[in-house]
């Protein structure tokens, strides 16, 4: 796989001849990238270009780093404090490696998923099922995405990945930083995660560390203080992903115990921007993964994968197989023979400064 490879070169234990020399390479090729983006970012913040202002007051959901920081479980946190509050979010969202060609698609008015998983993306799909009373839409330009949402009834717009979007002025820039990524020495894209320098943390309105239950307390305090650094004044959260639900694949309403997983020998499968991540609630879980099965972030997923998976399923001989609900939605089904595959919902919980997330809600809610 394309994304192995560069994650294999990138790192920073890599010592294999052909490694280093691609890492060579990335690092030449993340300058004439780091050029672009700041070409591009400094038209609008120079006002060269015009930011367009959005129909609904708007919250980006954003990070740093290139996937797996858990944009979508916050964007679906937010929805659900929003429509505690009696407003209807519209959940807005690229739709990466979606099939429709239009130029900008509802997904979901609230009430019933309209499209295909194929045709919204995973993302949105797993949003429109696991989100409901909350309209969702993708489209590359955002802007026309929230206008069709408001018309569709949305109060509030929810921008999911949208700190890159330089393009479209809102109310709120929220960026996560993953707490298992070592961000004091990462690089610049392709030569390392960084999608943008730290230095441009400087742009958040609130900051929040994901996943700080799986990194030592000496690391997480380390990504605070460049936090700190560089955004001081930003409202800085902390949050976890905790398990929620487990359901048999393809049957989302009915319930298995989560301590099904306690002590079972399982195979994990997963196309996550962050397979690692998956991995450690079910570690949390206290399952034994024998194996991860990591695919691409975003791969459409085809009958003949369920091969690879069975492989690790015999090495194994494990016992269950367990996906992500963002995988559940575009899975074929599986074919005879394996062991029960189990979807796990996650939520987000905010660890430390609720408040804040509180107080960022009711600042839209309130106008």
């Amino acid at each position: 796989m394309v994304e192995e490879r560069w994650r294999r070169a990138i790192a920073s234990d890599a010592t294999g001849l052909s490694d280093r020399a691609l890492r060579v390479a990335l690092r030449g090729a993340s300058w004439p990238y780091l050029a672009g983006l700041k070409a591009n970012l400094a038209l609008y913040e120079w006002g060269l270009m015009r930011r367009r202002t959005p129909s609904l007051p708007t919250i980006s959901v954003g990070n740093l780093t290139l996937g797996g920081t858990g944009k979508t479980t916050t964007t679906r946190q937010l929805a659900w404090e929003l429509l505690r509050r009696g407003l209807r979010p519209g959940i807005v969202l690229r739709g990466h490696k979606r099939q429709s060609g239009d130029s900008v698609l509802l997904v979901s008015d609230g009430k019933q998923t309209l499209v295909d998983p194929a045709q919204s993306g995973d993302e949105a799909a797993m949003l429109a099922q696991t989100a409901p009373g909350c309209l969702v839409g993708v489209g590359k330009r955002r802007e026309l995405v929230i206008e069709r949402l408001r018309e569709a009834g949305a109060q509030v717009a929810l921008l999911d990945d949208g700190f890159q979007y330089f393009r479209m002025a809102r109310a709120v820039d929220l960026v996560l930083l993953d707490a298992t990524v070592d961000l004091a020495h990462e690089a610049v894209f392709p030569a390392g995660h960084l999608r943008e320098p730290l230095a441009h943390l400087r742009r958040a309105t609130h900051l929040m560390i994901t996943h700080a239950d799986l990194a030592p307390a000496a690391h997480v305090e380390e990504i605070e203080r460049i936090a700190r650094m560089r955004c001081p004044d930003a409202p800085l959260m902390h949050s976890r992903h905790r398990p929620a639900a487990l359901h048999p694949l393809g049957h989302p309403g009915e319930a298995v115990p989560l301590d099904r997983l306690a002590g079972s020998e399982v195979v994990a499968m997963s196309a996550l921007g962050n397979p690692a991540s998956f991995e450690g609630v079910l570690l949390e879980l206290g399952a034994r993964v024998a194996e991860s099965v990591a695919f691409d972030d975003h791969h459409a997923y085809v009958p003949e994968d369920w091969r690879t998976l069975r492989q690790a399923v015999r090495a194994h001989e494990a016992e269950l197989v367990v996906v992500t609900e963002k995988d559940a939605v575009k899975l074929p089904p599986p074919p005879d023979g394996l062991p029960p595959v189990l979807a796990l919902g996650v939520e987000l919980e905010v660890t430390r400064g609720s408040e804040d997330l509180q107080a960022l809600v009711a600042s839209i809610a309130h106008g």
